[in-house]
């Protein structure tokens, strides 16, 4: 699991869960984490490039944008990657009920 794309959605459900430093951090993190796999982009890594540069729109989003925004570019990584966003919800569920 993409722990930038749990964080976005995270904190779709859960508003207040995360402040805005956290969430400029996840930001930051996700974003150098892309700008890493674009540095090294050797057109043989076309989707390791897309699913990071997916992740961290999502993670910027979430600390700059809007929730519109957010939803964008959560479904853009979904789309893109085939992972199912429900497990990404039942893990976020599992943790919050513990």
């Amino acid at each position: 699991m993409n722990p930038h794309i749990l964080m976005a959605i995270d904190n779709q459900m859960n508003p207040d869960k995360y402040t805005l430093d956290e969430l400029k951090a996840a930001a930051a993190y996700a974003y150098s984490a892309y700008a890493a796999c674009h540095a090294s982009y050797a057109y043989a890594d076309y989707e390791g490039w897309y699913s990071s540069r997916n992740a961290a729109a999502a993670a910027y989003t979430a600390a700059y944008g809007t929730t519109v925004k957010v939803t964008y570019w959560l479904n853009e990584y979904f789309n893109y990657t085939g992972e199912n966003k429900q497990d990404y919800i039942d893990a976020i569920n599992k943790l919050t009920t513990k």
